[in-house]
């Protein structure tokens, strides 16, 4: 421990070494790329398509947390599945799985490390030591696991283990008895781990605190947090993002991720190496196309392809729930345009819904990523997720964000707004469709409202 003094004498004041503590403390990220690394609760931020859980997609799942602060705090972080360094069933040492060698965290901190993100989110790290560690091995394994991390300039944020098991999943709760003490190794590490928030500006959010059934005897998740008693299903990923997201807000700078207007498409003389693929972004003009069971007025250059049983309104809005205020910032200047959609019926299906579709050229091998800027009103219901949906029809590339979960748990119902920002790709057809979808819960009644400004593709978004 650091003595201090209490005047000038002897060294650094009690105000200095405030300062300094502070100021390492409160140590910024060297760049907007964040990294997740843990077990299958960091693997559900992209789906995979290999059982060990390696990444093989584009696909942004609603129910990664770091996908949400994205979103809600303006889209000022991004991640790529490149920088999601997990696996299912992982523990925190290196181990053998199944027979074959299997990576624990310990044997990939080469691979996080050479990432060079300016920010790692650990999920749940510990998640899968509770079969049969103790706390004290996860403990020595975490150290090290934090030591490398931060001794590599990378800011750290942790997100404690989430609460096992669930009333609907009771099978998935932590045994807690003189021969089987998980729970109590599990409150062990999570109590460890709070230790280390503030210290060397490591940051440790507690994700029980969030997810709880407090009430329970068991240390299990509340109802509808979990699609299985152990993963984040939409909702409680979105709780657990708008946290993150305060954290977001005070660490990156907003602005810069949206086009600059309806003007950003041409590169008539070349001289503007990455223009806007797609037209309209601010949803100007009233000359779209209605596709059955579309009503209203919809922008010029957009067109819709209802189906599922929705129908939906359309109607451009100036103002908003939220004040017509730019979501970049709170105090901007009203925005004007937006695209506002309010979508209805009973679902006979959970295919994809396109509320808004645009066909867009592009030359093979361009680095590219769709964005958009979202509201969508409380009270959202029979919809399981909202999101960018770009489609290549010649090769049948996917890039999705906010991809929906396998299992149909529903929307938040509180009212949200932020920024999506699909994964960066490169283009392999020379048509791909730009789309904004739903997806509604078969059997549901679906209700509810969504504006979109902002929605583009480009090079430099």
């Amino acid at each position: 421990m650091v003595g201090r003094s209490s005047g000038a004498q002897g060294g650094i004041t009690d105000r200095g070494l405030d300062a300094k503590l502070s100021a390492r403390n409160l140590r910024m990220p060297a760049n907007n790329r964040i990294a997740v690394f843990g077990p299958s609760h960091a693997a559900q931020h992209f789906q995979g398509v290999t059982p060990a859980g390696d990444v093989a997609t584009r696909l942004a799942q609603s129910t990664g947390p770091v996908h949400w602060a994205n979103f809600l705090s303006g889209g000022r972080a991004v991640l790529e599945p490149a920088d999601m360094i997990a696996r299912n069933g992982e523990w925190t040492a290196p181990m053998t799985w199944a027979g074959t060698d299997y990576p624990g965290l310990l044997s990939r901190l080469d691979a996080l490390v050479a990432t060079k993100a300016g920010h790692v989110v650990m999920v749940a790290p510990s998640a899968n030591d509770r079969n049969s560690w103790s706390a004290a091995q996860s403990i020595a394994n975490l150290k090290v696991c934090i030591d490398r991390i931060v001794d590599a300039g990378m800011l750290l944020t942790i997100l404690l283990d989430y609460p096992h098991g669930a009333a609907a999943y009771s099978s998935l709760r932590l045994p807690n008895s003189a021969a089987a003490p998980q729970l109590d190794h599990w409150h062990a590490v999570n109590r460890w781990l709070l230790t280390q928030h503030g210290s060397r500006g490591i940051r440790v959010i507690d994700t029980p605190a969030i997810l709880a059934d407090f009430v329970s005897a068991e240390g299990q998740a509340a109802a509808g947090m979990t699609v299985d008693g152990l993963h984040l299903s939409t909702v409680g990923a979105y709780l657990v993002g708008r946290v993150l997201a305060r954290e977001w807000r005070r660490l990156y700078a907003p602005g810069g991720v949206l086009p600059f207007g309806n003007a950003e498409i041409a590169n008539q003389a070349g001289v503007n190496p990455q223009p806007l693929l797609s037209i309209q972004p601010y949803f100007g003009g009233t000359g779209g196309t209605l596709g059955s069971g579309a009503t209203g007025q919809l922008a010029t250059g957009w067109k819709t392809q209802l189906a599922q049983g929705i129908s939906a309104a359309y109607s451009k809005v100036s103002a908003t729930a939220f004040a017509g205020r730019s979501y970049i910032d709170d105090d901007g200047p009203p925005s004007k345009d937006w695209q506002q959609i309010v979508v209805s019926g009973t679902a006979t299906g959970t295919g994809d819904v396109i509320v808004l579709r645009q066909d867009v050229a592009c030359t093979l091998g361009e680095a590219l990523r769709a964005c958009a800027e979202i509201e969508v009103d409380a009270g959202m219901t029979g919809v399981s997720s909202v999101g960018l949906y770009v489609f290549h029809s010649g090769s049948g590339q996917q890039i999705r964000a906010f991809a929906p979960q396998r299992v149909e748990f529903p929307w938040p119902a509180q009212a949200v707004a932020g920024i999506m920002r699909t994964a960066r790709w490169i283009s392999d057809s020379a048509v791909f469709y730009l789309q904004l979808t739903v997806r509604p819960i078969n059997g549901a009644v679906v209700s509810g409202t969504i504006r979109v400004r902002g929605m583009g593709v480009g090079k430099a978004l």
